[in-house]
């Protein structure tokens, strides 16, 4: 009897859904366009354009139940299965997300993301890293561009990013 109880015991600890952190680096940025920022030919220098670019594969089961995203190279994998019991991710490497101003939400989870979402949001990251890269104070002009076709089974996103690149003249 009590090897019965241990085992109900065991088996009821072992279903108890844990929560999960999915490794993420996340960067943000104001983006403008010049005329927002009110400033005058000597006040600022358009450094350089640049561009970034992010793509994602995304396949899904046939009934649906097993969605997995992966990043070029394999840099980082996400894969969703959904049960009776919940919706789990399995989850390999780093996933960078990129905001651009205010569009950076608290309350959106990585679980939320759709895969346009991620390869959108890794360009921004990338392009994130090359305004620090070049010392700017931000990009500006933003354009965004994502492409997605189906190649077999699995369905590509591509994004590009393309922004100037803007350094404040300061008195110091």
């Amino acid at each position: 009897m009590k090897k019965i109880l241990l085992f109900i015991a065991v088996l009821s600890f072992a279903s108890c859904a844990t929560s999960v952190i999915i490794p993420k680096a996340v960067n943000t940025v104001d983006a403008v366009s010049l005329r927002d920022l009110n400033l005058q030919k000597g006040d600022y220098q358009i450094l350089n354009t640049v561009t970034a670019e992010a793509t994602i594969t995304y396949a899904e089961s046939q009934n649906g139940a097993i969605q997995k995203i992966v990043g070029e190279n394999n840099e980082f994998s996400l894969r969703y299965e959904t049960t009776k019991r919940g919706r789990y991710c399995i989850h390999s490497g780093v996933v960078k997300l990129g905001y651009l101003s205010n569009d950076y939400d608290l309350n959106t989870s990585i679980h939320e993301l759709t895969p346009e979402d991620v390869a959108r949001r890794l360009a921004i990251y990338r392009l994130i890293n090359q305004v620090m890269q070049y010392g700017a104070d931000g990009a500006i002009e933003p354009v965004i561009s994502t492409n997605i076709e189906q190649r077999g089974k699995n369905i590509i996103y591509k994004t590009a990013v393309r922004a100037k690149l803007v350094k404040l003249n300061t008195d110091n």
